[in-house]
């Protein structure tokens, strides 16, 4: 038996968890995939997701589920390089309010164990543009509530 994909159930419970963030006196929205063309300067991306079928017990059968969190600043090129600074207290923020994500019980689908990463940084320098990107990827291990 395969249990529903839990992926828009992890989507909306990191909304719900980033709902509010501030930081800085900044207001950061989350957006899923992508942002819109009138985006602020500083947001987070609910990018890739991953799912793999665990069977080590025939009578529960588990998600190993994953998402990624891009965490954005931008600032113009010209006179201002901004920093990463801004990107580095945006995910503490993050950090902080996904430790411990639960699934909404009408979704029947628990998060059993929850391990996160930070792969690399991303800088992007353009003559116009200045972008400085944080990765935190969140591994979940999903089943039957």
């Amino acid at each position: 038996m395969i249990l529903e994909l839990p992926d828009k159930h992890v989507r909306k419970a990191v909304i719900t968890a980033l709902n509010g963030l501030n930081v800085s006196g900044f207001d950061i929205p989350t957006y899923d995939s992508r942002a819109n063309d009138n985006a602020p300067s500083f947001y987070v991306l609910m990018t890739t997701q991953t799912n793999n079928e665990q069977k080590d017990n025939k009578c529960a059968p588990r998600w190993n589920s994953s998402i990624l969190l891009d965490i954005i600043t931008r600032y113009d090129g010209s006179g201002n390089m901004g920093s990463r600074l801004m990107a580095d207290n945006i995910a503490n923020e993050v950090l902080k309010r996904v430790d411990n994500l639960t699934l909404d019980t009408i979704s029947n689908l628990q998060i059993k164990r929850q391990l996160i990463t930070l792969p690399n940084d991303i800088t992007t320098l353009t003559t116009t543009t200045n972008i400085y990107r944080k990765l935190i990827r969140l591994e979940l291990v999903i089943d039957k509530l």
